[in-house]
């Protein structure tokens, strides 16, 4: 028997290194196994995916006796440390734990695996699309309607960088949908019509119709919601949302038995408790067939919709929180900033260096010297130059300030700009403002409603509610575009007159 004691000391290290190596070659294998099973899971929901089918029903061959959830999840875990070399598999395994957590009710857990997926380095822009798609319902369902349109505007891209057409115009249509929900039907049915120019599927030529007689129902066009809605009655889509909407018009209109049908029906086929909430109003608004038992009985089946809504959509917020911080995250830059310095260091060493070279060469010495000269003469006439290019636009502004002050105090402001002009308007203000429509078509696209509040800004002294009379716009509606306009110019709606005056005077 052997005994530890009559172990010479060299082979007692010789023992603990072999156990030490013993240890690391087991943990590397089970990496090694822990990673081709993360990547063999990722396969599997792809092709149930692929076969069309949903990953909740179904046990994964290598975890058998776990969740499904819990088998994402390990994948997604094995996969993090490693995320730069499997990209594509890493963003997959968050697609598919995101889309479980949405399932189980788990929004902002979900919302951060769609984070991770668009912000990881996979070249595969369809499950990124996917992805951008899911945080813009999300953000829809908590009524940032706004927020839902510039990420599913990001869902467009990927799926054009994808040659997925289909889901590009679904999540195209969303983007008018969103509009709709903020009430711009000009700019819902704008976007609409580009996809009715390209799109010949059914299906999706069925969503245009909802979003349209959405659009319509949003600002009270109520006929033309009810006319939408038939149509994609008559196509063959019988869904309660269509039927919801023609319930409202109706009820919008005055025509109480038809609106008390079509709310019936939506309250008996649509499970959506959105949907039984609006319905459950038109039915206690309108049916005086009821007695006040069935009228509180309504009552209180309503408020619990309406709870049931205030806790989602608290839920669906705090997920949006979430992306809000994502979107303002700044990243921690101090690795660069180091570099630059150590490289701004060798830099300076480096120009010492050579100027103590310089100086022993008179000649190069020479050069620099009437280099400085014409440098200095060059420093002149541009001092001179910006001394008259700010003397002309003082002129300049002072000129539109004038030319603006005669606006505002005219009585008669859409007949000296030929308003309803739009060519003969263009002339005047770009000869009374120096060529300020132009610039602002040419440089942003701008378009005839959109130009017009433009000048609008520019002349001044106009409240919202004047501007918004002046164009013939609700003032939320105006308030809307506005805000959109200075969006889009990237700027604040309080700084816009200021940007523009900038722009004419080309400061």
């Amino acid at each position: 028997m052997l005994r530890i004691s009559h172990i010479s000391p060299f082979s007692f290290r010789l023992l603990i290194l072999a156990g030490a190596l013993l240890m690391l070659c087991l943990n590397s294998c089970s990496r090694v196994h822990s990673i081709r099973d993360a990547r063999t899971i990722v396969a599997e929901a792809d092709s149930l995916r692929n076969a069309g089918q949903s990953l909740s029903p179904f046990t994964f061959h290598l975890s058998p006796s776990k969740s499904d959830s819990t088998t994402i999840a390990s994948a997604v875990s094995a996969l993090e440390p490693l995320r730069l070399i499997y990209p594509t598999a890493y963003a997959h395994a968050n697609y598919y734990y995101g889309r479980l957590l949405r399932e189980a009710g788990n929004q902002p857990e979900a919302m951060l695996a769609f984070l991770r997926v668009v912000h990881s380095r996979t070249p595969d822009h369809a499950i990124k699309g996917r992805s951008y798609s899911n945080i813009a319902n999300m953000c829809r369902l908590a009524a940032e309607h706004e927020l839902a349109y510039d990420i599913y505007e990001k869902a467009a891209e990927e799926f054009l960088l994808a040659k997925d057409s289909t889901n590009y115009f679904y999540v195209t249509n969303s983007r008018a949908y969103e509009c709709a929900e903020m009430g711009d039907k000009e700019q819902a049915f704008h976007i609409l019509k580009i996809i009715e120019q390209t799109c010949n599927d059914p299906i999706i030529l069925d969503k245009i119709l909802e979003t349209k007689a959405n659009a319509c129902i949003k600002i009270q066009q109520n006929d033309s919601a009810i006319w939408y809605s038939e149509q994609l009655y008559l196509n063959g889509n019988h869904e309660p949302t269509g039927l919801l909407i023609r319930a409202q018009a109706y009820d919008n209109l005055g025509n109480r038995d038809s609106a008390l049908y079509y709310a019936q029906v939506v309250l008996s086929e649509s499970n959506y408790y959105g949907d039984k909430y609006n319905a459950l109003y038109i039915l206690t608004h309108n049916d005086t067939t009821i007695n006040v038992e069935e009228v509180l009985s309504l009552t209180s089946d309503r408020a619990d919709l309406q709870m049931e809504y205030t806790e989602t959509r608290a839920v669906f917020s705090k997920a949006t929180q979430l992306l809000r911080e994502d979107l303002t995250h700044k990243p921690d830059l101090r690795w660069l900033y180091a570099i630059l310095l150590t490289l701004a260091i060798v830099a300076i060493a480096l120009a010492l260096y050579i100027k103590r070279k310089h100086r022993k060469h008179q000649l190069i010495s020479q050069q620099v010297e009437d280099l400085q000269q014409k440098h200095d003469e060059l420093s002149e006439q541009n001092l001179l130059l910006e001394s008259n290019l700010s003397k002309r636009q003082k002129k300049m502004l002072a000129e539109i300030e004038a030319f603006c002050k005669t606006i505002q105090d005219d009585s008669d402001l859409k007949a000296k700009l030929s308003w309803n002009n739009f060519d003969k308007m263009c002339e005047i203000v770009d000869d009374r403002m120096y060529g300020l429509a132009t610039k602002l078509k040419e440089r942003y696209s701008m378009d005839l409603n959109n130009l017009r509040i433009c000048v609008l800004i520019t002349i001044g002294n106009f409240t919202n509610k004047e501007m918004a009379t002046i164009l013939s716009y609700d003032e939320h509606t105006f308030r809307t575009i506005k805000n959109r306009v200075a969006k889009n110019l990237n700027v604040s709606g309080k700084n816009m007159r200021d940007f523009f005056l900038k722009e004419t005077i080309g400061a």
